[in-house]
């Protein structure tokens, strides 16, 4: 078989494997995200130094895209504080039990469930503007959009997402040291 028929095959066998393998790793993301899970001091420590340096530099390389992309440091700002929203009430609605082993915590499938759609939801927004700029390039034409369009404010949701919760449990941790 020629090495031009290989590689056309080889891209439609690798599309779908990810048609098929994309909903299963959603579906396991969304059962391991709900999942009890045993809260540790030293991690939620380092958990919160890290995503307060991951912040700082977010915020910085937003403030530089600026230059190319305008409105970059809005969206990644609105993305940080619906994240640290969304955050606070992952907190306040997440179980904590103690145990003889520790602290655990479950969080809410709900918002564990929204977040997982929201990530499938950009990847495919993604792929479609993907292959519309495809077909645009194709007929000699460019679009007036962005392909970046809603990365950013999404990046600053999970990002906010994740240090809102990393710091609940912070909180919850020294609460019960006392």
């Amino acid at each position: 078989m020629p090495l031009v028929l290989l590689l056309p095959l080889g891209l439609m066998v690798l599309l779908m494997l990810w048609l098929i393998l994309f909903p299963w790793s959603l579906w396991q993301r969304y059962r391991r995200g709900k999942a009890t899970r045993r809260v540790w001091p030293w991690q939620v420590r380092l958990n919160l130094g890290l995503l307060c340096l991951a912040m700082a530099v977010f915020l910085l390389i937003s403030a530089v895209f600026q230059i190319w992309w305008p409105h970059q440091l809005l969206q990644a700002a609105l993305g940080l504080g619906a994240g640290l929203g969304l955050g606070a009430l992952g907190i306040a609605t997440a179980r904590f039990e103690w145990r003889e082993a520790g602290l655990f915590h479950t969080p809410n499938p709900w918002l564990v469930l929204l977040l997982t759609l929201l990530v499938a939801g950009r990847i495919l927004l993604g792929l479609f503007q993907v292959i519309q700029q495809g077909v645009a390039w194709s007929r000699d034409q460019v679009l007036a959009g962005d392909l970046h369009a809603g990365l950013t404010g999404l990046a600053g949701l999970l990002l906010g997402y994740a240090f809102a919760i990393t710091w609940g449990l912070h909180r919850r941790l020294r609460r019960l040291r006392r």
